[in-house]
């Protein structure tokens, strides 16, 4: 027995002295391929998560310096995301995605992907990042309690030029440059295109036949 006793006071000790790490159940974060790129590779920006609630969508905003980087695509790993087309600003990459079944958050969600433009000492930076589920009255809403963990990611790029690379990607891309930011109208689905053109020939012609009863009203 006094042999067991101080046994386990030994053992004791190392649990108060080794310290255990616990992840929060609401953590997204970002990883890159590499920290070094030559002039004209492409930088491939992971985005981790992990989540105890399935969630419905998520979003991240990369913000980066243009004259080092420039943004391309988005693509998300989960099949039933679907790219968001939404307005880019300069030096903050918008990536949104969207589901209409929950899926579970427990790995890569997505990638964001850069082109490298020069030599530079650069930063990509996670400026912010949410995970989405529908609310109560059905509405899509942030995932309360969410941890954000490694914000920032240093990057190097050397002026020498690299031959062009040809990368898979995880899903179908989502645009991101700044120059491809259409207006709301081309963003449209094919058949919601459709039927909005159906609905301007009725108005044509409900106009015309309006305008030759009134033309017949004063006769």
């Amino acid at each position: 027995m006094k042999k067991v006793v101080p046994l386990f006071i030994v053992i004791f000790s190392l649990f108060i002295i080794v310290p255990v790490r616990a992840q929060s159940p609401e953590t997204i974060w970002i990883t890159a391929s590499t920290d070094s790129f030559k002039t004209g590779e492409t930088l491939v920006v992971t985005v981790h998560a992990v989540s105890a609630t399935p969630i419905q969508g998520f979003t991240v905003q990369l913000s980066y310096d243009p004259a080092c980087l420039k943004p391309l695509n988005a693509a998300s790993s989960i099949p039933t995301m679907n790219g968001l087309l939404l307005p880019q600003t300069a030096g903050l990459a918008d990536a949104t995605f969207a589901s209409s079944t929950p899926q579970m958050a427990n790995g890569v969600l997505g990638e964001v992907r850069f082109v490298t433009l020069g030599a530079c000492q650069t930063n990509v930076t996670l400026a912010s990042a949410a995970l989405a589920i529908k609310n109560e009255a059905g509405i899509a809403a942030p995932l309360g309690g969410m941890t954000v963990e490694a914000k920032e990611i240093p990057l190097s790029i050397s002026g020498e030029q690299a031959n062009p690379q040809d990368l898979p990607l995880l899903g179908t891309p989502l645009p991101l440059d700044v120059a491809s930011a259409s207006p709301a109208f081309f963003s449209l689905s094919r058949e919601m295109v459709i039927v909005l053109v159906i609905l301007g020939v009725f108005i044509f012609i409900g106009l015309f036949i309006f305008i030759r009863i009134l033309r017949g009203s004063h006769k």
